[in-house]
């Protein structure tokens, strides 16, 4: 790579790392000074309740689990109410995106620290972008208050995790990775932590599909999504992110899913403007250049996660309003593009076809 005059900005963020480092949760509470913590838990980390709130100790002022994706405002206003009636002056988030998304929409208007525990491989606890959806739409934006403080990456919280939430998972923050090296923003340090995201999933997440409690490999996954959050909380959201943002926030779609289905098509589609991408792409996931859109479907499907549209109840006559609403959406992409262009790309998707290697 030709390094150039560009800027690269490190924000106020710590991250650690280790099976167990859950257990230090109430000395990082000490560390920011806290008295009263609001602990917000998704579905899945409700195993979770008695211990976290063990961890946190007397400082505990609620303990909210109604979480939704795509966080509606309504919920979002619901929490930052008993917020404010709490008096809480740090929130914990445990779980998925979910819970850090809803986490973060209270920072943004309580402008309050956040302490995350992912139990996923989402990637959102890495970024400052928060989003809200409202009337079937989802609406991102970007404030530097909703970044998680500190991260405690603990691979002992990811093992019960169902294979199709970490396939899906995975590949969520893979396309963070994937999409950051031609994304707005993207430079030298960027693209080197992206591909090293890309080579740590692509190296581990087999690993884990085939050993679930394979605690090394559960570490090494996690590590993976982290360098994928972070090259896409230092970037923005690109051509890909906005069709799955669109599928999520107007069609209800678990935005996991919309990841992995979409991701091999939207890199077929801009493959041909991106040739040194590619090259990168193919040396880090130890494939070809012409083939990388292809790579990620063979991926997903030896992942098991969804690779089409229909399976995820999709109609194909929602497909034309679909790339309507994503086209109006995305203001930069490498390659034109029309509304055309990507409802094809989207019927692609929605009959789960293998991208074809590059001519």
């Amino acid at each position: 790579m030709t390094v150039t005059s560009f800027t690269y900005a490190q924000h106020d963020r710590r991250m650690v790392f280790g099976p167990g480092v859950r257990n230090i949760l109430a000395s990082e509470i000490v560390s920011f000074g806290a008295k009263k913590v609001f602990l917000i838990l998704d579905g899945g980390a409700l195993s979770l309740q008695s211990e976290i709130e063990k961890l946190i100790g007397s400082s505990l002022v609620n303990t909210w689990t109604d979480v939704q994706q795509h966080v509606p405002i309504a919920l979002a206003e619901s929490a930052r109410e008993l917020v404010t009636a709490t008096g809480a002056d740090l929130l914990v988030c445990v779980g998925g995106g979910s819970s850090t998304g809803l986490a973060k929409a209270i920072a943004l208007s309580h402008r309050l620290p956040i302490i995350a525990i992912p139990t996923t491989y989402a990637g959102s606890e890495q970024t400052t972008i928060y989003g809200l959806t409202g009337d079937r739409h989802k609406q991102t934006g970007s404030d530097p208050i909703v970044l998680p403080r500190v991260v405690l990456y603990d691979a002992e919280l990811t093992v019960g995790l169902p294979a199709n939430v970490t396939g899906a998972s995975a590949f969520n923050a893979l396309a963070h990775s994937v999409e950051s090296l031609y994304a707005t923003g993207c430079n030298p340090i960027t693209t080197a932590i992206a591909l090293e995201g890309v080579r740590a999933i692509n190296r581990s997440l087999p690993k884990v599909m085939a050993s679930p409690t394979d605690i090394e490999a559960r570490g090494q996954l996690l590590y993976g999504a982290a360098m994928s959050g972070i090259t896409l909380g230092d970037t923005a959201p690109a051509f890909h992110h906005k069709i799955c943002h669109v599928l999520g926030g107007t069609f209800g779609m678990v935005h996991a899913d919309a990841h992995s289905v979409v991701l091999p098509h939207a890199i077929a589609f801009n493959a041909p403007a991106l040739p040194l991408e590619m090259s990168q792409l193919a040396s880090a996931l130890d494939c070809r250049a012409d083939d990388v859109a292809g790579s990620l479907w063979d991926l997903a499907k030896a992942s098991g996660v969804p690779t089409s549209l229909a399976d995820l109840g999709l109609r194909r006559d929602d497909l034309g309003e679909a790339a309507t609403r994503a086209a109006a959406e995305i203001r930069t992409n490498p390659r034109t593009f029309t509304a055309g262009d990507i409802e094809h790309l989207l019927l692609d998707a929605f009959d789960g076809n293998r991208p074809k290697p590059i001519l």
